[in-house]
């Protein structure tokens, strides 16, 4: 997630640079000038030590992964689920320095004092190395009764050498938060809120604060002890800061409020040797992963980063890509992250459910883990509290308190320190009083703490048995549906057999019906068939009779043309003949034994009708 308004963008991520170039006014505990001591900023009189004092120290609890972007980082090991920077420890007020980190995680004097934290899905939570030491590097927000911090992001390739440019998170994941009342707290991991609350809490928290460099050395008073009501205020823990020479030596002093911490002094140069033993990559199984996310809330002021959901939804190229746009213009970077924002809303909706879905049983596996770590923090805290009795019994006097300056006499050492024993006496007879009240407080808190726990353990039996509950109506809505499913598919299936047999009768009534529609037709058209060779015989016996009738009506006319003639020639040949008759004897013509001329007998005189 990336939600700022730009006013707020521009201001969190140049407020390191505007803090030192311009002197911007901070609060009132901000501006006022740290208490002067000999172990103000780490010693400047021992020679600097370079990167490998990580590489030796530290590689015991974890791995040295090569990075493409900050050459070699470092991811611890065995932190267990839902781990995230500065969230198991407790914050000391120093006059020194405002706020510092105290953790009792091996690496912690390190990883929470130099460099920067990142995140990566394919690398889980890691550290930069860095060469600058400050009493933590966080950003805070505070409102709403509730106190906020995250780890300050890397914000340039390589190792985080020097002062950064800006001081944004990253991932919105970071943010620790905390109710001002368990600010006081010595295991704060006990009392952080989960991490989907995140964007309710940073809506209401509008103050924002930021590490400050102060002569030489960084310094977190943003705000002060006074913003905490007087109940928390009294329960906060104030020690003075002195310094030792090796890590073995780290203590925290009860009796005298000290606190006694190794920073040496770093210089990197211009080359990085590699670490002794390093990894090309990290299997997954031992990654540091963010398994729940913030919720995708609207305009949500102050979150300087991108949301892991968004990490994990993109590919390596497309994670190292954003890196460097924010490298080069967190602005553009901004503008990168909302578009993949809007091209990958389905799938960021998606991924935010099933988190939602497995935020109960995350967050209690966290508690489990935090749970299991504390005695193992208590071991360190009573290895510490032992060790400063060991140093404060050493020759030479306490570690970090000011030797004798030059030209010194030895009266006046005495006069200095008989001095310095009565004050001590009366320091030690008030702190004796004030341990009287802290063991009071501490028993009170233990019972506060079994209390908790006992009701922790009850919330947790109730939500069990919630959850068991929940499955058990889960299931039997389960079964109900899968019966109610089983039905309606029954219902269905006789349906559709039903349907089909009646389809299937359907098809037969209309085959029937075209089967006798088709001999209706078919017996019609014969019938129109017989009909017509009727009427075409009944034509052509009709045409025959009248052919026959024309033919007689010929031959009728044929025989009375033939008779005609006939009668014709009868009538020539007997007026042929009574001519004849009537000429004398000489003149009548010779008998023709063969037949007269034009004698009817005579076939030649027939004609074809009388033959």
């Amino acid at each position: 997630m990336f939600r700022l308004a730009r006013p707020l963008l521009a201001t969190g991520l140049v407020a390191g640079l505007l803090a030192t170039a311009t002197g911007a006014v901070l609060p009132a505990a901000a501006q006022s000038e740290p208490l002067r001591l000999a172990q103000a900023g780490p010693p400047l009189d021992r020679a600097p030590m370079d990167v490998n004092v990580f590489y030796d120290q530290l590689g015991a609890y974890g791995s040295w992964v090569e990075h493409p972007d900050y050459q070699y980082v470092f991811i611890p090991a065995n932190v267990g689920p839902g781990w995230r920077p500065y969230q198991e420890g407790r914050w000391i007020w120093t006059d020194q320095y405002g706020w510092y980190w105290e953790s009792y995680e091996p690496f912690g004097w390190a990883a929470y004092h130099y460099g920067r934290w990142g995140y990566d899905p394919g690398y889980g939570w890691f550290w930069v190395p860095g060469d600058t030491w400050a009493p933590a590097w966080v950003t805070w927000r505070r409102g709403g009764g509730r106190t906020g911090w995250a780890p300050v992001g890397p914000d340039r390739p390589g190792y985080a050498v020097g002062r950064p440019a800006y001081y944004a998170p990253p991932v919105a994941e970071s943010w620790v938060f905390v109710e001002d009342r368990y600010m006081a707290e010595q295991d704060l991991a006990v009392y952080v809120a989960p991490i989907p609350q995140i964007s309710v809490y940073l809506q209401d928290a509008p103050d924002y604060y930021e590490p400050r460099w102060d002569d030489g050395y960084y310094v977190n008073r943003g705000f002060g002890l006074d913003v905490y009501d007087a109940p928390i205020r009294d329960r906060l823990y104030t020690r003075e800061v002195v310094y030792v020479d090796r890590y073995d030596d780290i203590f925290y002093d009860d009796r005298d409020e000290r606190l006694g911490i190794y920073a040496p002094r770093l210089a990197f140069g211009d080359r990085f040797v590699p670490p002794p033993r390093f990894d090309r990559d990290i299997a997954p199984d031992r990654r540091a992963l963010i398994h729940q996310y913030v919720r995708d809330d609207q305009n949500l002021p102050g979150v300087f980063a991108p949301s892991a959901a968004l990490l994990g939804a993109i590919d390596a190229n497309r994670r190292r890509e954003l890196r460097q746009e924010r490298f080069r213009d967190p602005n553009r970077f901004r503008q990168q992250v909302e578009q993949i924002e809007r091209e990958r809303a389905g799938q960021l909706r998606d991924l935010r459910q099933q988190a939602t879905a497995r935020n109960d049983l995350l967050e209690q596996q966290r508690r489990q883990a935090v749970e299991q770590r504390r005695q193992q923090f208590e071991r360190v805290r009573a290895e510490q509290r032992a060790r400063a009795e060991r140093v404060n019994t050493r020759p030479g006097g306490q570690p970090g308190m000011p030797g004798v300056r030059p030209g010194q006499r030895p009266d006046d050492m005495r006069a200095n320190q008989q001095q310095l024993e009565r004050q001590r006496a009366q320091q030690q007879q008030l702190r004796q009083q004030q341990g009287q009240q802290e063991r009071v407080r501490q028993q009170q808190l233990q019972q506060q703490r079994a209390s908790e726990q006992e009701r922790a353990r009850q919330q947790q039996m109730q939500q069990q048995r919630n959850v068991q509950q929940e499955r058990a109506i889960q299931q039997q809505q389960m079964r109900q549906q899968a019966q109610q499913q089983r039905a309606v598919e029954q219902q269905r299936a006789r349906q559709q057999q039903m349907q089909q047999q009646r389809n299937v009768q359907q098809e037969r009534a209309i085959q029937q019906q075209q089967m006798r529609q088709q001999a209706q037709q078919q017996r019609a058209v014969e019938q129109q068939r017989a009909r017509q060779q009727q009427m075409q015989q009944q034509r052509n016996v009709q045409q025959e009779r009248a052919v026959q009738q024309q033919q007689m009506r010929q031959q009728a006319q044929q025989q009375r043309a033939q008779q005609q003639q006939i009668l014709m020639q009868q009538r020539a040949a007997q007026q042929q003949q009574r001519a004849q008759q009537q000429r004398p004897p000489q003149q009548r013509p010779q008998a023709n034994p063969q037949g007269r001329p034009g004698d009817p007998r005579d076939p030649r005189w027939m004609q074809p009708g009388m033959q």
